[in-house]
């Protein structure tokens, strides 16, 4: 996923010097239902990429929507393969990264334009056809496998999938306090650096975002101190 800031991010490819205050953990769990949803209760989204409704286009949009929709919805992996298998027209790889390690998007999310994979809005796809129920639900999995309140959440279970890093940062440009959330590698990259960089007063990270695959991807790296440096103890974690 995407690192976040909360607060203004800096424009793409703009260099900021910050210090680190403090790294927190943070837990993203999946939930998934205890017995598979039948077809028949899938929403119109659903059925409408495993009829193949789009035909090609956004085979990968589609391929991974419905790889995480039928993982929450409680399927085995057999079972899951064999209907994502007959409906999908992209390579396996799609399958393995979204089963059972993805959330399956809101409906809000699936309903906008999207520039292509691995954004998942499909509304250039035709294949949101919203029937009675779907305004009683915020996403296929609820439709699916009928949540309608925290009772019936209950009677699913909760997967951890991975862990997230939360950083509180200073930013020197501006002054202010910042967040970023970031990968297990991303936070080890960060890591290295203020190793590196512990005892040596002549230098300062610097965060930036640049574009990898489409995608905006942080950036950390130690850059030579120009000038007098103000001194602030969440240089080190």
């Amino acid at each position: 996923m995407p690192s976040k800031r909360y607060g203004p991010l800096p424009a793409e490819g703009k260099e900021i010097p910050i210090s680190v205050q403090a790294v927190e953990p943070r837990e993203e769990m999946l939930w998934t239902a205890q017995k598979p949803a039948g077809e028949e209760a899938f929403p119109p989204c659903i059925k409408g990429i495993m009829a193949k409704a789009s035909g090609e286009k956004g085979k990968h949009r589609t391929a991974a929507i419905l790889a995480s929709f039928l993982g929450q919805a409680g399927y085995s992996r057999e079972g899951a393969k064999e209907l994502w298998s007959a409906a999908a027209a992209a390579e396996e790889r799609i399958f393995e990264e979204w089963f059972l390690k993805m959330h399956c998007p809101k409906c809000r999310a699936m309903q906008r334009q999207s520039k292509g994979y691995p954004d998942l809005g499909i509304a250039d796809l035709g294949l949101c056809r919203p029937d009675e129920a779907c305004q009683k639900f915020d996403s296929p999995v609820e439709y699916a496998c009928r949540i309608h309140s925290l009772e019936d959440r209950e009677k699913g279970a909760l997967l951890h999938i991975k862990t997230q890093y939360r950083v509180r940062i200073f930013d020197w440009s501006t002054g202010q306090e910042g967040e970023i959330e970031l990968s297990e590698r991303e936070k080890e990259t960060i890591e290295a650096l203020l190793a590196e960089k512990s005892g040596q007063n002549d230098k300062i990270l610097v965060y930036a975002r640049v574009r990898v695959r489409g995608k905006l991807k942080p950036r950390f790296f130690l850059r030579d101190l120009q000038g007098p440096r103000r001194q602030m103890l969440s240089d080190v974690l």
